[in-house]
């Protein structure tokens, strides 16, 4: 239904012309058609406007724009255009770079296949899913679902988008977890088990990364504590919150049968328990089990891509049963 609204709306707003405000023929253009749809694209809008890319996407094109609503925004922190209006225009244009594609991508056309590898306009890498879960086809970005695709507009296409994209920032997952100060107890471990090397190479993981309380919970009472443990114990314990391949939470959620829960194999060969959550008819997430937790684990930031995977920040460590 969010969909059916979001083509009703904007094909209204391609239909609206006005010969003489556009004399350059451009009322149809992605700029356009975002300014003139605000009760939805506000934020983005004001985006463009600080950045100066309503220039570029007034241009002859063709783009393929993703689109965060408002309500997107708000989900990233901003409350609203005011919010946008004052944030660093190094950080905008970051993000709004990260969401412009060269050529017209209709991406629910895409092979249905997992995480196919797609360029920015700024040459930066992301990931599409397009997957048919129960009687819904999903598209996806970086784990993010699409709302509304292949909306027209004269120079190109707009696609809506359900969360704020974080632009790559990290060539590595080693480097991802060394700039995050709410990981500088995994950052350590790592460097005392050798495995740093491991996670800044050109293979792909997925690391379900404990956090420094989550470190603490387990008895790490500080970085020196974790320093002080054999190498061989927190390779061990290491190597069960990491696997090969790339793997965003949307995605368990679309291979997922009706069980609701599925099991995960790690880099130490044992397996995690997935668990999907609901928040009314939808599913909204994850929380993870190893076979020695007693309780549930959340994941509590997900979804940062890097040039060799994706980093997922959890609130306990994930054990095995002895």
């Amino acid at each position: 239904m969010k969909r059916a609204i979001y083509i009703a709306m904007l094909f209204l707003a391609a239909c609206k012309k006005d010969d003489t405000a556009q004399p350059d023929n451009s009322a149809n253009r992605i700029s356009y058609v975002i300014a003139d749809n605000l009760f939805n694209f506000s934020s983005f809008n004001t985006v463009l406007e600080r950045t100066g890319y309503i220039k570029k996407l007034s241009g002859d094109g063709p783009f393929t724009v993703l689109v965060p609503d408002n309500n997107a925004f708000i989900k990233a922190g901003y409350a609203n255009s005011d919010a946008v209006r004052i944030e660093s225009g190094t950080v905008l244009n970051n993000i709004v770079s990260y969401h412009i594609l060269s050529g017209t991508w209709e991406l629910n056309k895409l092979p249905y296949t997992f995480n196919q590898e797609l360029t920015t306009d700024a040459g930066a890498k992301m990931y599409v899913t397009h997957w048919v879960k129960n009687a819904d086809t999903v598209v996806t970005i970086n784990g993010t679902r699409v709302l509304a695709y292949n909306l027209a507009a004269e120079n190109g296409l707009i696609q809506v988008m359900d969360a704020v994209l974080q632009p790559l920032v990290n060539a590595s997952l080693s480097d991802a977890i060394a700039a995050d100060t709410a990981l500088t107890f995994l950052n350590v471990a790592l460097q005392q088990a050798d495995m740093k090397t491991m996670l800044a190479g050109s293979d792909v993981y997925t690391v379900l990364a404990p956090s420094n309380n989550a470190f603490r919970k387990m008895g790490y009472s500080s970085i020196d504590s974790v320093n002080a443990t054999s190498p061989a114990i927190l390779k061990d314990m290491l190597y069960y919150t990491m696997f090969q391949g790339r793997k965003f939470i949307y995605d368990y959620i679309l291979t997922t049968d009706a069980t609701d829960k599925s099991q995960q194999s790690m880099l130490n060969g044992n397996n995690i328990t997935v668990r999907l959550i609901k928040t009314g008819v939808q599913y909204t997430g994850v929380t993870l089990q190893g076979s020695g937790n007693t309780g549930t684990i959340n994941v509590i930031k997900s979804n940062v891509l890097t040039g060799n995977g994706v980093l997922h920040t959890i609130d306990q460590v994930l054990r095995v049963n002895q």
